[in-house]
């Protein structure tokens, strides 16, 4: 999957998010305040080893990445 893009306005992004929730997915702002490094993160999806979707919101963007592959990038010392 490597990263998929979404675009959507205000309305729809707090059904967008428990969808993502849903299929796995934790927030980049998450992953930070648990510890996790989000640049290598981004790197490591825009390398294709990593799910990630990028969800644009008018000028905002946010990330989102497959918990268990950045559970187990973290585990390894790649992210």
């Amino acid at each position: 999957m490597a990263i998929k893009t979404l675009e959507m306005d205000r309305r729809d992004s707090s059904s967008y998010r428990k969808i993502l929730r849903r299929g796995g997915f934790l927030s980049a702002s998450y992953l930070s305040t648990s510890g996790f490094d989000v640049a290598e993160l981004k790197k490591l999806a825009r390398q294709g080893k990593l799910d990630a979707v990028r969800c644009s919101i008018g000028k905002s963007v946010r990330w989102y990445y497959r918990e268990r592959q950045a559970e187990l990038a973290h585990l390894r010392g790649m992210a």
